[in-house]
């Protein structure tokens, strides 16, 4: 036990810390093409910042867990809405225009409600991971259409981006084996505590995999950009639910409980609910709506622990 526990402890660190990398990478190398101050940008950061959930439930589809997949792919989410935002409101409030941000957040709204119609039978087959797939393609449209500005410096040396370009490939290689040693050792955990796939991949996993959010946002509010914060929460919670879910069901068929799913799709609603009343009547986050936001995620983990337990 001892050992798998270091092993998913080491394999998770070198997780956050080469997405980290592929993350600082990708901005320098959209600078040098001069993209940053294009959509492409932004949705590149939201994409980096969802690189380690993708590896993760690419790799757990691969080897046959879903479990792992849409553990991590519900938790990691609502992570990101109710962890990320709530305790980044608890030490500056969020201010942003609601115009940029508004249309995302309906867009999350709708998106977050197929997984409850999808699996509603139990199951995502590989023909809802094309529809999943075939919405995620929608939305970089969607995106790309936009005029989003990233705000960061647009020149770096030739030097530079050949650099960045060799960071990015050695945290890409690093990200892959990385993330097939976290499910490795995440399903050894689950076994010896006789727990369900599922609980390892809401927990550990997906607080694991939403630490880059949480440096990437954090970095971004305390430099004023809360505007470029919160597009990239909504962003990594869009990838998350049609490119990474998607691209896990088109791999090998998703089954699960219903009841369990259920719920984490129930937390995820409410919580992109108020944040699209926060965005519209507010224009931001305080500190009162980020403590809200944060015991929302408390009770999330306490309320589907308990209850894939029950289930299983």
């Amino acid at each position: 036990m001892f050992e798998f526990l270091l092993l998913f402890v080491v394999s998770m660190a070198l997780l956050v810390y080469s997405s980290h990398s592929v993350i600082n990478s990708s901005i320098k190398i959209s600078e040098h093409f001069g993209v940053s101050e294009l959509a492409v940008g932004y949705l590149l950061i939201a994409f980096s910042t969802s690189l380690p959930d993708f590896m993760v439930s690419v790799n757990a589809s691969l080897m046959g867990d879903p479990g792992i997949v849409l553990g991590d792919v519900f938790g990691s989410t609502i992570a990101n809405i109710c962890l990320v935002l709530g305790a980044a409101a608890l030490i500056k409030r969020i201010s942003v225009q609601r115009e940029h941000m508004l249309e995302s957040a309906e867009i999350l709204l709708v998106v977050s409600l197929l997984p409850l119609i999808l699996l509603s039978r139990g199951v995502l087959n590989s023909i809802e991971g094309v529809i999943l797939l075939c919405i995620f393609v929608l939305y970089c449209v969607f995106v790309f259409k936009d005029r989003f500005s990233l705000r960061i410096r647009a020149k770096v040396s030739h030097r530079e981006w050949i650099t960045s370009l060799v960071y990015f490939v050695a945290g890409m290689i690093v990200v892959v084996l990385s993330a097939r040693c976290v499910i490795v050792s995440g399903e050894e955990i689950a076994s010896y505590l006789g727990v369900p796939d599922i609980i390892i991949g809401f927990t550990l996993i997906a607080f694991g995999t939403t630490l880059p959010e949480l440096a990437v946002d954090f970095t971004a509010i305390r430099r004023g950009h809360a505007a470029l914060a919160v597009g990239d929460i909504l962003g990594s919670c869009i990838i998350n639910l049609t490119l990474v879910l998607g691209a896990s069901a088109l791999i090998t068929p998703l089954k699960t409980s219903f009841e369990t799913v259920s719920i984490a799709v129930s937390f995820l609603v409410g919580a992109n609910v108020f944040l699209w009343y926060l965005l519209v009547k507010h224009g931001g986050i305080s500190r009162a709506h980020g403590l809200a936001f944060v015991l929302v995620y408390i009770s999330f983990l306490l309320i589907i622990t308990f209850s894939a337990l029950a289930v299983a």
